[in-house]
């Protein structure tokens, strides 16, 4: 599911917790793998703490939700994995120092490549919401790699329409991706 624009009240958190849990319980389930007892701990525990900052520090506390609730249930996920990781080892047996960085360099990229994809799930969604012509010129350009001047021959528009659809285009891409908060 595509994180849209939300337009929640960060003290709505029965609105956050509907619109939110979902990707969540995804995205720790891809990190801790599905069926792990402790997913939906952690994003209940992610909810709690935004209710706790909520109540402490204020709404605008919370500046962009959807970037502060990932990234708590991210640093809850890296805790558990950090957790076991020291339970694999008996007590009195010294971690040895090359498997630990191994490890949190493995996990490092697989967490990486899960944003990426997340990411481009979001992008792709909003290029999908563009209008036509200008979302024409994008997937030519950017995702084909055709040069402008063959944009222009294939949409039959002149060089200087295809420079600026693509302009507005990335203009709006980009706005739609903030707020989406991927960039």
């Amino acid at each position: 599911m595509a994180m849209a624009q939300v337009s929640l009240a960060v003290d709505d958190l029965m609105g956050v917790v509907s619109h939110f849990q979902g990707p969540l319980l995804r995205y720790v389930g891809h990190m801790l793998g599905y069926g792990d007892h402790e997913i939906e701990d952690i994003v209940q525990e992610t909810f709690i703490r935004l209710h706790r900052q909520v109540r402490k520090r204020g709404p605008s506390s919370v500046q962009h939700l959807s970037n502060w609730l990932f990234r708590v249930a991210h640093n809850q996920t890296l805790d558990v994995i950090r957790k076991r990781s020291r339970q694999k080892h008996k007590p009195g047996v010294p971690l040895d120092q090359a498997d630990a960085q191994a490890q949190v360099a493995n996990d490092m990229d697989a967490l990486g490549e899960m944003l990426r994809q997340e990411s481009r799930q979001v992008a792709l969604q909003a290029l999908s919401q563009l209008a036509p012509d200008i979302k024409q010129v994008l997937l030519l350009k950017i995702i084909q790699g055709m040069s402008l001047r063959e944009v222009a021959e294939i949409v039959g528009v002149s060089l200087s329409t295809v420079n600026y659809r693509l302009n507005q285009g990335l203009t709006e891409l980009a706005g739609r991706l903030k707020r989406a908060g991927v960039v």
